[in-house]
């Protein structure tokens, strides 16, 4: 009786997971959880003392596409990026999964086709199931950085049913970082094929050495970005997102899509004006936590034999190669047997990043939303358990 399209919605990689190790935590077990981007970071009290003072008369309705006060926040935020972006190209959204949502549904009819690079963020899966569409991915490699491959393989790719190429910058799953000459490359790819560019941009104030380049500072007319107050604010809980475009005709599409949701929160709007308005210097200092925390994690991953990785450049994660044959039991393991003086690691197997469970089954991903000191435990926890394991 269910539909297939239900049915056919993949497990999530990050939690699937979660009941065994609520079992074995309560028998008094403590797991270092690095299968999932919730950081430990405090949320700014900025946007806490925002919540705390939101006090409306009446908790209403409003519009499709957030209030007028916190679109224009958003936009006068994004002018880092694009100074001539006003409030008429931005939709606020229920975070920025349903940012992603929109833009699939505004994109593609069913049966169409997203691009994205492999492994990508496992749930645009999710998203393109909800939206009838199928994602094909564009294989890219841990040994060059993930790279996306030139034009003339991305060309071999595209269908009659494509619409839309999908990418993060930096990159969940892998912390790949695409600067100017690759995004502006993907753009005109893009524009000449007649396609939507979506331009995934949650991460985009987390960097270590160069910046991303966002898609807002390109002319075409083809781009769309999304974003989040997630994760560079530590306020995954606000679930608050927006989708940008300067295409009119897309985002009076994009506001009716809203229409039928009605309004986005009113309080998590309050809480995203009190972020936009955070100094720089908040974020040169949260660009600092995450390098030490990557380090730490890296030198923790080069004791291991066996195991490697490449050096992320953006974001908080990495994806890593096991000497298992499956991840995927290998992670259950941790969960379910794996304990070193009353610990274990909660690790993402490699597999839900990908658009097939046969690929990826000797990678994880890892995430450093843990402090430092957690996080050289995380790393000798799971060199430790690979000693132990037998699969």
């Amino acid at each position: 009786m269910l539909s297939r399209r239900v049915q056919g919605l993949q497990e999530s990689a990050i939690r699937k997971l979660d009941g065994v190790v609520a079992q074995r935590r309560a028998s008094g077990l403590h797991f270092h959880r690095v299968n999932i981007g919730q950081p430990d970071v405090p949320t700014p009290p900025e946007l806490l003392d925002a919540a705390g003072s939101f006090r409306p008369e009446v908790l209403a309705y409003g519009p499709a596409s957030g209030t007028a006060d916190t679109r224009a926040a958003t936009a006068a935020y994004h002018h880092r990026w694009c100074d001539r972006l006003t409030a008429a190209d931005v939709a606020i959204t229920t975070g920025g999964s349903e940012a992603l949502l929109f833009a699939f549904t505004a994109a593609c009819d069913p049966g169409d086709e997203i691009l994205a690079p492999e492994p990508y963020y496992t749930n645009y899966n999710g998203f393109a199931t909800v939206a009838g569409v199928r994602v094909r991915p564009i294989p890219t490699r841990l040994d060059d950085g993930f790279a996306i491959p030139p034009d003339a393989e991305l060309d071999e790719l595209v269908t009659d049913r494509t619409r839309a190429f999908v990418f993060s910058n930096p990159s969940n799953p892998t912390g790949a970082v695409y600067g100017r000459e690759t995004v502006e490359r993907l753009a005109n790819w893009a524009q000449r094929h007649g396609i939507w560019l979506i331009s995934d941009e949650v991460y985009r104030q987390i960097w270590f050495d160069s910046p991303p380049f966002s898609v807002l500072e390109l002319e075409h007319d083809n781009l769309m970005v999304v974003h989040s107050l997630s994760k560079a604010w530590s306020a995954c809980g606000a679930r608050l997102g927006c989708l940008i475009s300067r295409n009119a005709a897309l985002m009076e599409k994009v506001d009716r899509l809203g229409q039928a949701r009605l309004g986005p929160q009113p309080l998590a709007q309050a809480i995203a004006r009190a972020a936009f308005a955070l100094p720089e210097s908040y974020y040169e200092d949260l660009r600092a936590t995450y390098k030490a925390r990557i380090n730490a994690l890296l030198e923790g991953l080069d004791r291991i034999q066996g195991v490697s990785t490449h050096r992320p450049a953006g974001a908080f994660y990495l994806m890593c190669r096991l000497p298992v044959t499956d991840t995927e039991a290998f992670a259950r393991y941790l969960a379910t047997d794996f304990e070193h003086e009353g610990e274990s690691v909660v690790v993402a197997p490699g597999p839900g990043f990908y658009s097939h469970p046969s690929k990826g089954r000797d990678e994880i991903r890892l995430a450093a939303v843990l402090g430092v000191s957690e996080l050289t435990r995380s790393a000798e926890l799971l060199g430790l358990a690979l000693e132990q394991y037998s699969g």
